[in-house]
C-alpha cells in the first residue's frame, strides 16, 4: 500500500513539472553546440642510430654492441743516460686498439649481464695472437645484501685507474706504477655490490688464469683482490664529490718466480724499469686513493705499497705514486659512476664542436708527476 502511493506521488509530481521551454518557444535562437576538442596527434618517435643498427631485444635477451679504434702517437726527448739503460725510442705513431664489443642482459627473474669484447692487434702481431680476448664475462645477481658474481675474464677490480674504461681515463694514459703493481683483467669471479644509497661500493675477487698459460693451477699461481670504496662528500648532482678507497692484492708466484717492470706513461715506449724474474713466494700490494672533483676541476692522487716475501734477493720493497690535476676550460664536469665506484669520462660538451657554427667543443688541459721505485 505504502508503496503504490509512493510512486503515485512520484508519478503525480513527474506530471506537474513542465518540460523545459524550447528554444522556438522562447523565440532565442539556438546556440551552435561546441565541437570536441581534437588532440594533435602525439609525435612519432624517431629511433635513434644506436637504437637502429646497433642493439637487439626481446622476452629473453638484450644485445648492445660496439666498435672503438685507438691511435697512439709518440715523441720522446732522452738524454745519454737515458740512451744507454733503455736504446734510443724513435717518435712514431700506431693503432692502439682495434675493439668490437657486445653486452647485455639475459632476462631471467633476475636479469643476467654479459660482456664480450675482442681486440684486433694488427697484422704485425704473430700468427696465433693477431685477435685477443678482452672480457668474456656473465654477471650473475645473488642477495640483495651480498650483490652480485661476476663470473669470466675480466677486470680484477682494484684501482680506479683499471676499473674504469681506458678511453675514459682523465690523464693519457694510465700511471706506470699501474701496471707494474697489478694487472688489468684474469679469469676468475668477482663478488661486488654498491650501497649506502651508492655512497659505497665493495669488491673482492679470486683469480687463476693456468688453463690458458698452460700451467697446473698451483704453478700458475693464485691471486686474491679486495676494495671497498666510499665517498665523504656527494651533493649538487655529481658537481661536488670526494671519493676515497683502499685495496688489497695478492699474488702468489707462477713457477717459482716473480717480475715487475713498468713503463712511462706513453704506450708505445719500451719497458724502463724492470727486475726480470727473480725467486720468490708471493707479494701483497696495497692501495689508497683519493679523489675530488668540484666542477670541472679534479684532483686525483694514488699509492701503491709492495713488499715481497723473497728471502733469497733480501724480501724486496717496492712503491709507486702519483699525483694530477685536470681542469675544463670549458666548463664542463664529469659524473660518478656508483654502481663501479669510479668517475665516467664521457659527456657531451657544452659547445658542440662543428663546422657548421662556432661550437668549441670540450677543452681542458692535465698535469700529472709520478714515481714508481722497482
Amino acid at each position: 500500500m505504502l508503496s503504490t502511493m509512493l510512486l503515485e506521488a512520484n508519478a503525480t509530481l513527474t506530471a506537474q513539472t513542465p518540460p523545459p521551454p524550447s528554444p522556438a518557444d522562447s523565440g532565442t535562437p539556438a546556440l551552435a553546440q561546441a565541437a570536441p576538442e581534437v588532440q594533435p596527434p602525439a609525435p612519432e618517435k624517431k629511433e635513434s642510430f644506436e637504437e637502429k643498427w646497433l642493439s637487439f631485444g626481446n622476452k629473453a635477451i638484450s644485445a648492445k654492441w660496439g666498435w672503438m679504434l685507438m691511435f697512439d702517437g709518440l715523441a720522446m726527448t732522452q738524454d745519454s743516460v737515458n740512451e744507454q739503460q733503455v736504446g734510443h725510442v724513435p717518435a712514431k705513431g700506431e693503432p692502439r686498439a682495434d675493439r668490437f664489443y657486445v653486452g647485455g642482459e639475459i632476462k631471467f627473474r633476475k636479469p643476467w649481464t654479459y660482456f664480450v669484447g675482442t681486440n684486433y692487434n694488427g697484422l704485425d702481431a704473430e700468427p696465433g695472437a693477431r685477435f685477443s680476448w678482452m672480457d668474456i664475462a656473465v654477471d650473475i645477481p645473488l642477495t640483495s645484501w651480498l650483490g652480485s658474481v661476476k663470473i669470466g675474464r675480466q677486470k680484477v677490480g682494484l684501482s680506479q685507474e683499471w676499473i674504469m674504461p681506458g678511453a675514459d681515463w682523465i690523464f693519457m694514459e694510465r700511471s706506470g706504477m699501474a701496471n707494474a703493481f697489478i694487472p688489468q683483467r684474469n679469469i676468475g669471479l668477482r663478488l661486488h655490490r654498491s650501497f649506502a644509497n651508492g655512497r659505497a661500493t665493495y669488491s673482492a675477487g679470486a683469480f687463476n688464469d693456468w688453463f690458458v698459460n698452460d700451467r697446473s693451477m698451483s704453478a700458475n699461481g693464485n691471486q686474491y683482490t679486495g676494495r671497498f670504496e666510499f665517498l665523504p662528500v656527494d651533493r649538487d648532482a655529481d658537481h661536488t664529490v670526494v671519493s676515497v678507497a683502499a685495496g688489497v692484492y695478492y699474488k702468489e708466484k707462477t713457477d717459482g718466480t716473480l717480475q715487475y717492470r713498468s713503463r712511462p706513461e706513453a704506450n708505445q715506449s719500451p719497458y724502463f724499469v724492470d727486475t726480470e724474474k727473480f725467486a720468490a713466494n708471493h707479494s701483497t700490494t696495497t692501495q689508497f686513493e683519493v679523489m675530488a672533483m668540484s666542477g670541472p676541476t679534479q684532483v686525483f692522487g694514488e699509492l701503491m705499497l709492495t713488499p715481497v716475501n723473497a728471502p733469497t734477493v733480501g724480501d724486496p720493497f717496492f712503491y709507486g705514486g702519483f699525483v694530477g690535476r685536470p681542469h675544463f676550460l670549458t666548463g664542463e664536469h664529469r659524473t660518478f659512476n656508483r654502481e663501479d665506484g669510479h668517475y665516467v669520462g664521457k659527456f657531451v660538451p657544452r659547445s658542440p664542436f662543428g663546422f657548421g657554427h662556432a661550437g668549441t667543443g670540450r677543452m681542458g688541459g692535465v698535469g700529472t708527476v709520478f714515481r714508481t721505485s722497482i
